[in-house]
């Protein structure tokens, strides 16, 4: 009786190891577990960064108004009759 109890005992360790510490173990479940979480946070963001994208492209598509603002922000663009300002910001010394 004594011998089954002592072989019962080490089954039980050693597949406590094995779900523990093996290949495929509950460690290596937890691991996979956070870099599918990291994976689908990084896919969150991309997806907001092209329905960004998207939007502008259309905005730029359907009219001349984007692209016009684009030309004003990016290449200075100055309709004639318009006037240039430019406004520099004051040095700060550290």
């Amino acid at each position: 009786m004594r011998l089954i109890q002592v072989a019962l005992f080490v089954l039980l360790i050693v597949l406590q190891y094995r779900f523990w510490f093996a290949e495929n173990g509950y460690t290596d479940l937890k691991r996979i577990e956070k870099s599918i979480a990291q994976a689908e946070f990084d896919r969150a963001v991309i997806q907001k960064k092209n329905a960004h994208l998207e939007a502008k492209v259309a905005d730029l598509k359907s009219g001349s108004g984007a692209i016009e603002e684009l030309a004003r922000q990016n290449l200075g663009l100055i309709k004639p009759g318009e006037t240039f300002i430019m406004i520099n910001e004051p040095r700060t010394f550290k």
